[in-house]
């Protein structure tokens, strides 16, 4: 490979000359990539408009169409989508990416972290600081809650001392002791009991609904917030709600000591195995869809009967035995085989021909995918044909009947330099961070309303300062 220009020769020039036109360079360089980052910003604003340009069997959300389509590692494409996200609340600095100001982790630093009214400030410190000191600052400041005028919001916390949410020292109780954020007093005393509930409606979809008292919906949320976090480092790309409640699902299950509740599925129906239906206890005849995945990668346990009375119960027996399935989870490397989907947790084996099509338990035959994707198969969403064994056997198709590549990068190739930035990068000073100078100013109506509370200039000082300034 050829090295730049201004490396070539170094000898036959002097070391300042060279360092100074490597420095024009690399700025070039920064800058050419800062826009590019920028349209693929532009890019994913218009496709979180429209799901319609995007949405697809093996793809779910826009993080994940450009970890397919552009050929980007997740943590990069996330950083894009959430730039995106926030280009409302952060005009100012999704601008400075547009022009090559700031890069894309620059960006998304500020996007994950800093409130809408800081904009221009956050804009600042990025084109200064790198990006590890860009997430400290950012990530340890304390942003006082603030609504579209600038006004703090104190709703959201009933009857609560601001002071309090500061970190500050409130009143003592009447007993003379300190007052607790648990003692459970007034408030505490009219909250309501809490309830929960599940119930399967007419539409085949359970609901899931609860009301919590704080700390044990903090409990819920936290466990929800770390299975989310497990399922992305994981490589997942769709880690919703609704895959993380699942996760802790699993985990409850899988950990219980008793065998009999380890299995995932544990629904008691019967299966006419002259038609096909299959009814469960209550008389409800199961879906087609949902006993075609349940007799995919199950476990049955075959009940006789005599005269239309249960004689005897069999062995039970997994539909892929254990063995058949180390094979295919090595042959498949643990992941779900779908084009673009990396999830490594809750697989199931998959039979390409139905079992109840007379499909073959042979390795042949059988697929490692996510849950997620086997149940959109048997819904009809996603087509899966081929050999499972054979490089390249297998063909994966959408809903429309097109087929699924394994990725969709497909660059054109470059046919000359790329068009300059708008503005000319200039990397962050890359000196220590000290965080004493550290100050974001808040709207003026916040402050007129801390100056009309605060009882001295003092106080008024004392609350607007982050605590390292205190």
């Amino acid at each position: 490979m050829g090295s730049p220009a201004v490396l070539d020769n170094v000898t036959e020039r002097s070391l300042s000359v060279c360092i100074a036109d490597l420095d024009v360079e690399i700025n070039d360089i920064a800058g050419v990539l800062n826009v590019q980052h920028g349209r693929l910003v532009d890019t994913a604003i218009a496709l979180l408009d429209n799901d319609q340009l995007w949405f697809g069997s093996g793809v779910t959300t826009v993080a994940n169409w450009f970890v397919w389509r552009a050929g980007v590692s997740p943590a990069t494409a996330a950083a894009v989508v959430k730039v995106a996200e926030r280009v409302t609340d952060l005009p100012e600095t999704v601008a400075a990416l547009r022009r090559g100001e700031l890069s894309l982790d620059q960006a998304a630093a500020i996007a994950r972290k800093a409130p809408w009214w800081c904009d221009d400030q956050a804009r600042d410190y990025g084109r200064a600081m790198t990006v590890p000191q860009l997430r400290t600052v950012l990530g340890s400041y304390p942003y006082p809650l603030l609504d579209d005028e600038g006004r703090e919001i104190r709703d959201t916390v009933p009857d609560c001392d601001v002071d309090a949410l500061r970190g500050e020292p409130t009143a003592d109780r009447s007993d003379g002791a300190p007052a607790s954020a648990h003692d459970g007093g007034d408030d505490a005393a009219s909250l309501p009991d809490e309830w929960c509930s599940i119930s399967l409606g007419d539409d085949g979809m359970y609901r899931l609904s609860a009301g919590l008292h704080p700390e044990n919906g903090d409990v819920v949320r936290t466990a929800l917030e770390a299975a989310q976090s497990r399922l992305f480092n994981d490589g997942g790309t769709d880690v919703d709600l609704t895959a993380a409640l699942r996760l802790m699902a699993e985990q409850s299950l899988d950990s219980d000591p008793d065998g009999r509740r380890r299995a995932r599925h544990v629904t008691a129906v019967n299966i006419d195995v002259t038609g096909g239906a299959m009814i469960d206890t209550t008389g409800w005849r199961v879906p087609d869809s949902m006993r075609r995945y349940i007799t995919c990668d199950g476990k049955l346990t075959p009940t006789f009967i005599e005269d239309g009375k249960p004689v005897s119960v069999g062995r039970s027996q997994y539909i892929v035995p254990q063995r058949t399935r180390t094979v295919i989870e090595q042959r498949d490397h643990g992941r779900c085989r779908v084009p673009g989907c990396n999830a490594r947790r809750g697989l199931e084996v998959h039979h390409i021909i139905h079992w109840e099509h007379d499909g073959p338990t042979d390795t042949w035959n059988l697929v490692l995918v996510c849950g997620k994707h086997h149940r959109m198969h048997h819904r009809g969403r996603l087509g899966i044909e081929g050999d499972a064994d054979a490089p390249d056997g297998l063909d994966f198709r959408n809903e429309h009947g097109r087929i699924i590549k394994p990725s969709g990068a497909s660059p054109n190739l470059s046919t000359g330099p790329p068009r300059r930035p708008d503005e000319l990068y200039e990397h962050p000073d890359g000196g220590r961070l000290d965080k004493r100078f550290i100050y974001f100013q808040p709207p003026p109506a916040h402050l007129d309303e801390l100056r009309a509370t605060a009882s001295s200039d003092s106080e008024f000082l004392h609350r607007i300062a982050p605590p390292w300034m205190n």
